[in-house]
C-alpha cells in the first residue's frame, strides 16, 4: 500500500494543481466546489477500491475482479447522485460548466487506479 501512496500522493497533487487552476477560468468558477468535492470523493475512493482489490488479488483472480469491477460500480453510482444533487440544488449550471472539471478527476483518477492495479497484478501473478 505505501508503494501505491509513493505514486498516488504526487498524482494527486498534480490534479489538485489542474484543478486550482481551473479556478482561474471564468467559465470554472461557478463550479469549482462542486469540482472539490469530486476531487476529495475520488481521493478516498481511490486509495479504497486500491487497498480491497490488492486484499483480493493474493488470492483467486476471480475474487480480484469481483472487488475491482464493483469499485467502478460503486464510484458510478456514488458519482452519478453527487452531480444529480448537485444539479439538484444548483439548475442553472450550464453542462459544459460542471463536465469538464468532473471529467478531467474521473478519468484521471480511474485510468491512475486501473494502471497501478494491472502492473501490481502482474507482479502479483
Amino acid at each position: 500500500m505505501s508503494a501505491y501512496l509513493k505514486k498516488f500522493i504526487p498524482f494527486a497533487i498534480l490534479i489538485a494543481a489542474i484543478l486550482f487552476s481551473l479556478n482561474y477560468v471564468e467559465l470554472y468558477k461557478p463550479v469549482m466546489q462542486f469540482a472539490w468535492i469530486c476531487y476529495f470523493l475520488f481521493f478516498i475512493l481511490s486509495i479504497a477500491t486500491y487497498y480491497f482489490s490488492s486484499k483480493t488479488m493474493k488470492g483467486r483472480f476471480a475474487n480480484f475482479m469481483n472487488v475491482f469491477f464493483a469499485g467502478i460500480i460503486l464510484k458510478l453510482i456514488i458519482t452519478g447522485i453527487v452531480v444529480v444533487i448537485y444539479k439538484t440544488a444548483n439548475p442553472d449550471t450550464r453542462a459544459s460548466n460542471f463536465i469538464v472539471p468532473f471529467a478531467i478527476i474521473y478519468f484521471s483518477f480511474l485510468i491512475f487506479e486501473t494502471l497501478e492495479l494491472v502492473k501490481l497484478s502482474k507482479k502479483t501473478n
